[in-house]
């Protein structure tokens, strides 16, 4: 008699339950309908894989998390992008980011170097500050077509990541979007996860404050608490994040 398993080793079949385990998770979850979306979870050497695409930046983070709350940070590997492909030729992309870089007047973008393949940018380059850093990749994030930003600027003078730190850079970010008054809105960050209080005008201030904040790298979760002042405009929008 043979002593031959049809089995899959057993590290092989760890790594298919733990698959099997993200995915029923995601399929679980009511924050983003999982089986109609296009991201599939697979497994990936030692770890598990999440590819394909997210339509809005909340649900990669979401999808990224929830894997990373079953398995661990450090045995998910995402590949994961935002929107569609083929949104907008990658010349296009690069060039209205370089621009947008260039004509904020708070960040030397003199030293930085933007590159676009299938829609992601990168960032190479220096920069003064990690606040800087932070927020010349959320700028990008308003540029329709991006989908998604890797941020490799070399920072001059670096400060370790905090939570103080990623709420300046929310409120940077909010500073800048002409549809919010950050004066009217309280940034509390409290180990990644943003929450925004205050009372706005309407439903676009609210939506957009809340975009703002997703946009800041190392944002992993936001509670949006913003009140819409009686009698405030209903509706929002959609920018630059696979809307």
């Amino acid at each position: 008699m043979s002593n031959r398993s049809d089995r899959p080793p057993g590290r092989f079949r760890a790594a298919m339950d733990e698959a099997g385990q993200v995915e029923a998770a995601l399929r679980a979850d009511p924050r983003f309908d999982f089986a109609s979306s296009n991201v599939r979870v697979i497994q990936h050497d030692n770890a598990v894989g999440l590819v394909g695409w997210a339509a809005r930046l909340p649900e990669k983070a979401w999808i990224e998390q929830t894997a990373a709350d079953v398995v661990g940070p450090e045995r998910v590997e995402s590949c994961l992008l935002v929107g569609p492909p083929g949104q907008r030729p990658d010349d296009d992309v690069a060039r209205l980011v370089r621009d947008s870089l260039d004509l904020d007047r708070s960040i030397d973008a003199t030293s930085i170097h933007v590159a676009v393949s299938h829609g992601v940018v990168r960032l190479t380059g220096l920069i003064d500050t990690n606040l800087h850093r932070a927020f010349a990749g959320a700028l990008c994030w308003w540029v329709n077509g991006v989908r998604g930003v890797v941020n490799d600027l070399d920072v001059i003078y670096p400060s370790a990541p905090n939570d103080e730190l990623l709420a300046e850079a929310v409120q940077a970010v909010m500073e800048k979007d002409p549809l919010v008054d950050e004066s009217e809105i309280l940034v509390l960050c409290h180990g990644g996860a943003v929450t925004l209080a205050g009372t706005v005008g309407g439903a676009v201030a609210r939506d957009a404050a809340e975009n703002d904040a997703w946009i800041v790298e190392g944002v992993r979760d936001v509670v949006n608490q913003i009140e819409i002042a009686p009698g405030g405009a209903a509706g929002g929008r959609i920018i630059g994040l696979g809307g």
